[in-house]
């Protein structure tokens, strides 16, 4: 969760103006990308993600169109960091929490020198939404990874695997090879003689 707010008495009567402040009151380990707008660019992206037409997401792809990179940090927990930007510069920023968040948010903000940036510890509430978001992340990968296993039936009887052998695969609990849903069951040589469905397992009662 990210806030600001203005540290104007700072800037004025400190050399400071060329810098912004991080600071990480959660109690997360904070990972951080901040990107520095230069030249032409500043106009068309501060536009973009100050208007809050664009998703973060998006406001990210134009970003790397226009050829910015990212300057990344880490912030412990109760720690502070400074981005160098130059005087009255502006930046956009994104990050997430370790051990909470699986990758940034698309939370992505627009920020100034004269703002002290923090990040907020979320409430129990939102903690709960963003692991259950992670679990289903999760899960949904692994679903699309078990697609891609082939299944390990003999080449001959690949014809007869389910959906193609794009499906799911199942893990035999005897033998531990990966097959489609046709050829999960696993079988003796006897019942492996008898019918093309399930695989030969050695071990099969």
């Amino acid at each position: 969760m990210l806030s600001s707010v203005p540290n104007y008495f700072c800037c004025i009567t400190k050399p400071c103006r060329n810098k912004v402040m991080l600071q990480n009151e959660s109690k997360f380990i904070v990972k951080y990308e901040v990107y520095i707008y230069k030249g032409a660019s500043v106009g068309k992206i501060d536009a973009a993600i100050g208007t809050g037409v664009f998703e973060g997401r998006t406001a990210l792809e134009i970003i790397q169109a226009e050829g910015l990179n990212p300057e990344e940090g880490r912030i412990p927990v109760g720690g502070t960091a400074y981005v160098t930007c130059g005087y009255g510069g502006k930046i956009a920023i994104r990050y997430f929490f370790e051990d909470l968040h699986a990758d940034y948010t698309d939370e992505l903000r627009n920020f100034q020198v004269l703002d002290v940036i923090k990040f907020l510890q979320p409430s129990e509430t939102e903690i709960e939404k963003i692991i259950e978001r992670k679990k289903e992340a999760e899960k949904l990968e692994q679903e699309l990874n078990n697609k891609k296993i082939r299944c390990g039936t003999s080449n001959q009887y690949k014809s007869n695997c389910s959906d193609n052998g794009n499906g799911p695969k199942i893990q035999c609990p005897i033998c531990g090879g990966w097959y489609c849903v046709y050829h999960s069951e696993p079988k003796n040589m006897f019942k492996s003689a008898l019918t093309i469905s399930g695989h030969y397992c050695p071990n099969a009662p």
